[in-house]
This record gives structure tokens, sequence and C-alpha cells, in this order.
């Protein structure tokens, strides 16, 4: 009996600890794995946002040479000692003005020895032609004669020839870029620098390296603007004039002249400028948000939404990068709804959920 007033007691006390102690933490604990079963297999959260196209016009901004329209190094064509230049550096200069003098005295005396050849020739061609008995003269001595004053001719032209190239004269007008002309000095046909340079200024050609990306949008008389830092950014208006019609090997990309009228000649060539073309697109490539794109082995990707709110990798081929925004230049239409910061859980077809967008009144609470 004794002994039953402490069983009973006892078997009391651990049924209370059993019912208030262990059977919450384990109903407590069905309940967390419960919760962590429901939330692993419950759709995952994702924000997507809609796609757009880009401007149909797109901006291109690359740097520029500036070269003279025309520019021609003239060299001495006959051998002797320049007698006197005329024209210095700068100097504005007319189609056929004569630049320098060339003196050759030898040619000179060539000069006279050819006449009189000719003379020599012609007396004796007359003298033949001059007899009237009948087969006194062979035919064949008449024609023999009036080849050789044939060739006294062209002898004599060609020396006259040379002695009008001792002058030398501008092909066009223009400017005088370079003088290396000395009185005195001894000049002979292609042999060391050339005599003077001339440009032509009043047009001015600018050649621009489009790269690869670009080239099918460089169109021969499409507009562009030349800009120059130096005189504060100042623009120029030209247009594209003609284009290599090939890439270069080395670099990709497409050699491209610009055309610029340059009246006053404000511009001097040489100078580094900025050319901006505006190029139509056919295609508007699509914009997609920075933080919706995924770079894996395999190549770039997005993670679109379809209708059925499944999940699906998109791999795309990037263009320019604006920052914020990125090109997809192919693999999107612009109708898709893309995921944006996409976590590595998410699969192929796998089921979403879309976050919703917090209210107003959620907003102001905090």
């Amino acid at each position: 009996m004794k002994s039953l007033r402490v069983i009973i007691p006892l078997v009391l006390l651990i049924a209370l600890f059993v019912f208030f102690g262990v059977l919450p933490r384990i109903k407590n604990a069905q309940e967390l794995k419960a919760a962590a079963d429901l939330e692993k297999n419950r759709a995952p959260i994702v924000n997507v946002v809609p796609l757009k196209h880009s401007s149909d016009t797109t901006g291109l901004t690359l740097p520029g040479q500036i070269q003279p329209y025309r520019q021609t190094p003239l060299y001495a064509r006959t051998q002797g000692f320049l007698r006197r230049w005329y024209v210095d550096i700068g100097a504005q200069v007319k189609q056929g003005q004569l630049l320098a003098t060339i003196d050759a005295p030898e040619l000179d005396q060539d000069i006279a020895r050819a006449k009189a050849d000719q003379q020599l020739a012609q007396t004796n061609l007359d003298r033949l032609q001059s007899v009237q008995l009948p087969g006194a003269v062979a035919r064949q001595d008449i024609d023999t004669r009036r080849s050789a004053v044939t060739v006294a001719q062209a002898n004599l032209g060609r020396l006259e020839a040379l002695k009008a190239l001792q002058q030398i004269r501008a092909p066009f007008t223009g400017v005088i870029t370079s003088r290396t002309a000395e009185n005195g000095t001894l000049v002979s046909p292609g042999s060391g620098q050339p005599l003077f340079t001339i440009s032509e200024l009043g047009m001015l050609r600018v050649f621009v390296d489009v790269p690869q990306t670009y080239f099918r949008y460089i169109k021969v008389g499409m507009p562009a603007t030349v800009v120059i830092p130096e005189l504060k950014n100042r623009a120029f208006t030209g247009k594209v004039v003609r284009t290599s019609g090939t890439l270069r090997s080395d670099s990709r990309t497409l050699l491209t002249e610009v055309a610029i009228p340059n009246p006053k000649q404000e511009l001097p060539s040489g100078l580094y400028s900025q050319v901006k073309f505006d190029m139509i697109a056919a295609n508007a490539p699509v914009l997609i948000p920075a933080n919706a794109l995924q770079m894996t082995p395999e190549g770039p990707r997005v993670v679109v939404l379809d209708p059925d709110q499944r999940v699906r990798f998109v791999p795309i081929t990037l263009g320019r990068d604006y920052g914020v925004t990125l090109e997809a230049s192919s693999g999107l239409t612009g109708q898709e709804r893309v995921v944006t910061n996409p976590n590595d859980r998410l699969r192929d077809g796998q089921k979403v959920r879309l976050r919703k967008p917090e209210t107003e009144k959620t907003v102001a609470q905090r």
C-alpha cells in the first residue's frame, strides 16, 4: 500500500511531463517539417520584366583621320640643277602655275644638234625629190631619206618635251604643304624626296575604320558628322563617299571615307576627329536588363517565362553593352518576359510563381 502511494504520484508526474513537455515538442517538430516540405515543394517566386526593342536609329561614334582630298608629291622629270623655286609652304597656287625651273645646259646643246640633224635630213630628202630624170633615183632611197626626216623630227620632239619638263608646274589648284627644293640643288628623275607636295584643301577626306559589327550599316551617301575637339567640338557635316568594300584581315574593320566641304580652309589636314554615323538598322535588336543575363559554359542565356508560368532557358547572342541594359542581337523576339536575378535552383520547364508587386499602402507603412 505504501509502495502504491509512491508509484502513483510518480506515474502522474511522468504523464504530466510527457503531456505538457514531450508531446508539444513532437507536434511542433512535425509542423516545422511539414512546413519545410511544403516550402520545398512550392513553386519558387521570380521577378519578371517585359522586353522591348532598341531604337531603329543607332548612333555610332568612331575616331577619324582628316586628310586632303588630293595630295600629290612633285618630282623632277629631267636631270639638271634647280635654277629657282618660286613658292614656299602655305602658298596658294593655281593649276598650271610655275613652281620652279631646272637648268640643264646639256639639254640645250642636244636640242641644237637635233635641229641641225632634222634640217640636214630634210635637205637630203628635198635634193632627191628634186631630180627630174626618170629612173635616176631609186624609190628605196627616197623612202630611206623620208624615214630619216621622221626619226630626226621625233628626236627633236623628245628633247623639246624634256625641255618643257624643266618647268615644275602645279597639276591642280591647291596649297603647297612641303618644299625640299633649294636653288642650285642637283636633281634627277625619281630620286630623293619630292621637290614639292601640293594638297587640295577645299574638300577634305576623313578615313574611319568601322568595326565588323557595324559594317553592314555603312552605305555610300549616308550622312556623317565630323566633330573636332580642338575647335570646341565644332561639327562639320559630310557624307560617306566610298568604302574599301572588304574588311582588313588584321583589325576586322572596314575602311570608310567621309568627304566634308572646307571652302574657307578652316580645317588643316592631319587633325584627329570624331565621326558620328546615324545608322538605320533593318531589325532593331532586343534590349534586356543586365541583371537578367546568365553566363554559362555554353554561352550567354536568359530565363524566359512562358504563359503557363514555366521557365525556359534561351541562349542569346550579345550585342552592345549599355551598362544597365544589353542588346540581344539574336535569340529573342522582343515579346518575351525575362526573369531578373535568376537563381541557380531554377530548372528548365519548372513552374514558378510571380512576386506580387508592393502596394502603395505597404510602401507607405515602411
